[in-house]
């Protein structure tokens, strides 16, 4: 199951609390179910998508739609480096995460 949404720079978190929200409920229901996020960048929310960390899901995923040269044009709400931060972030406290359990 890929959960997914548009941006929500209207909220103070982005969204991430909603996100995660939906994964637990999914889980409770559904405990065999692979889940996926697919997120927003969470511009300018800081950290807000560590929230998603706290939730038991299987893949964290956030797609980069163009090369940064055509990044505002294609995209002008979102940045492109942010999002490579984002998807390194990411992955830095993910590998974390997976040493703490060896």
């Amino acid at each position: 199951m890929v959960i997914t949404s548009v941006d929500r720079d209207d909220l103070p978190d982005g969204g991430s609390n909603h996100f995660k929200k939906v994964v637990e409920t999914t889980r409770k229901k559904n405990p065999n179910t692979t889940i996926e996020v697919l997120t927003p960048d969470f511009l300018r929310k800081g950290d807000s998508y560590k929230k998603l960390l706290e939730a038991d899901l299987d893949v964290f995923n956030h797609n980069i739609e163009t090369v940064p040269r055509l990044y505002l044009k294609v995209r002008p709400g979102a940045r492109y480096f942010a999002s490579l931060e984002l998807l390194k972030m990411q992955k830095k406290i993910m590998k974390k995460f997976l040493q703490n359990l060896e």
